[in-house]
């Protein structure tokens, strides 16, 4: 067994995410085929959408969510494959598992949501669509329920033992020494993630902490500022799926950066503890070779 085999399967698992929802977008021919002919063009050349819903906001929720469960599920997460699975640390699975389950059962409310008013919510495309409302572009409730899905798919991250196929002793190991190159450049794209999201955090809070805007104004910032540093320091503990002693001496050097800090509003209410902070905050970013 590999170095690269004992650090990432047993202390990391895959994971995939799906959220499939129903987009409630529909080509418009009629009025493809008029601005084609408003053009003068020789040829089918535009194509006009339009939203079956255009007016009201319960599919736009669905949406919405959606995409707030899928920067939670990335957050949690490193980068694997361009397929969309990604590197879920084994230590942070129990918490990942919760915060996904209540995300699934919010999403499932707007989804109920819009399902239980699809009939009122199609009079109401009726009269905000005007001519461009077409009946049969409205399947039924029961057809629309089967586009909305909400999956997750765990495995273990496979070893580069693991080819069942006879191929012989030779060809084996070669795909043994490529499954190690190809799982070594994933680790350190993973790693690399989790790199850029504390520089990125660090280089946000350096500039967001700064006295003055180049105009003169005083710098303004959103609690988030000091939320999102301290779920990093938090995060950090289980995304350094490699061990990486120089991530780990950044991360406590963060937290220790922010130990005093209560809330955000001590940042904005006293200077001395601000500019403490940034001065920690800068010290880290030169510290490490970002």
């Amino acid at each position: 067994m590999s170095d690269t085999d004992i650090g990432i399967h047993t202390s990391a698992m895959l994971v995939e995410l799906s959220v499939s929802n129903w987009t409630g977008m529909k080509i418009d021919r009629r009025a493809s085929q008029e601005v084609d002919e408003t053009k003068g063009t020789k040829v089918a050349a535009n194509t006009v959408h339009k939203k079956l819903f255009a007016g009201t906001k319960l599919l736009d929720d669905i949406v919405k969510f959606s995409a707030k469960v899928r920067a939670a599920h990335n957050e949690s997460t490193l980068p694997w494959t361009d397929n969309g699975v990604r590197l879920l640390p084994s230590s942070s699975f129990i918490d990942y598992k919760s915060k996904m389950s209540t995300l699934e059962t919010e999403w499932e409310g707007f989804v109920n949501g819009f399902l239980e008013n699809y009939v009122d919510l199609k009079t109401e495309a009726a009269y905000n669509l005007g001519a461009s409302y077409d009946a049969l572009d409205y399947p039924d409730v029961e057809e629309i329920q089967s586009r909305f899905a909400f999956k997750l798919v765990f495995s273990p991250v496979p070893t580069s033992g693991d080819f069942r196929v006879d191929v012989g002793e030779q060809a084996k190991a070669e795909l043994q020494q490529q499954y190690e190159a190809d799982a070594k450049e994933k680790t350190s794209k993973a790693m690399q993630t989790a790199w850029d999201r504390l520089h990125k955090n660090l280089e946000n809070m350096s500039s967001k902490l700064a006295d003055k805007n180049t105009n003169g104004d005083k710098k303004v910032f959103r609690d988030s500022l000091l939320d999102n540093a301290v779920s990093l320091v938090d995060s950090l503990k289980h995304l350094n799926i490699n061990n990486d002693p120089k991530l780990e001496e950044a991360r406590k050097d963060l937290e220790l950066t922010l130990t005093d800090v209560h809330d955000a509003q001590d940042l904005r209410d006293f200077r001395n503890t601000r500019l403490e902070v940034k001065k920690g905050v800068d010290d880290i970013l030169s510290k490490f070779n970002f």
